[in-house]
């Protein structure tokens, strides 16, 4: 069967880097290259079944782990693996709370991506060599639960709503945007307050700066 995967990376000679990974293990891999989370959406929507989704969560258009909360609601059935210049305990961490499948430092040499690749293919996970106890102390936020949580609530839609507002983006950019009416982005934003327990545009940005800061 076909490998399907998924690359959302801004930095075309890592994609480039994790392709070449791929095709090692996969040579008729079916490979999807983006450098946005808004064209990395467009893609699943359209695929049947993607093996492997590999997602830096450092990019234009992604607060922090916004990114894989969203696509693990979506697609839960989707491994993802996190690809990051960061290696601290924390990140792993973040990852491994938000239900990654693996965690691949940009720092890592070929043979090391290709072994955590072909360990997700094969239904397991893969995490880099990090102290089990810096990992269990690493420091986090007092507030960073409250915000996880809370963001998990939303749905997909809910959640491509919120990052929308976060961007400063007005309800009838965002209905353009997202091909839906202006009516069903005001039901989307009413839910949306509600569940974040806010009431205004503004503090949906404070919440966005709040969840970026506390899962980078």
């Amino acid at each position: 069967m076909v490998k399907k995967v998924v690359i959302v990376d801004d930095h075309p000679l890592f994609r480039a880097a994790l392709k070449q990974a791929i095709r090692k293990i996969s040579t008729n891999a079916k490979i999807m290259e983006v450098s946005s989370l808004a064209e990395a959406s467009t893609i699943l929507a359209q695929e049947d079944h993607v093996n492997l989704l590999l997602l830096d969560i450092h990019m234009s258009d992604s607060d922090g782990f916004a990114g894989l909360i969203m696509y693990k609601q979506a697609y839960p059935l989707t491994p993802i693996v996190i690809v990051s210049a960061s290696e601290e305990p924390d990140m792993v961490k973040n990852a491994i709370d938000f239900g990654a499948s693996g965690f691949i430092p940009k720092s890592a040499d070929l043979s090391i991506i290709r072994e955590a690749i072909n360990n997700v293919f094969e239904g397991q996970s893969w995490w880099p060599d990090i102290d089990a106890n810096a990992i269990r102390n690493s420091d986090r936020p007092t507030n960073f639960n409250e915000f996880s949580k809370l963001f998990s609530t939303l749905t997909p839609t809910q959640s491509k709503v919120f990052m929308a507002i976060s961007e400063g983006l007005l309800n009838k950019q965002i209905a353009f945007k997202m091909d839906i009416s202006e009516s069903t982005i005001k039901t989307h934003i009413t839910a949306i307050f509600k569940k974040l327990n806010i009431s205004s545009r503004t503090q949906a940005v404070i919440f966005a700066q709040n969840l970026e800061k506390n899962t980078k």
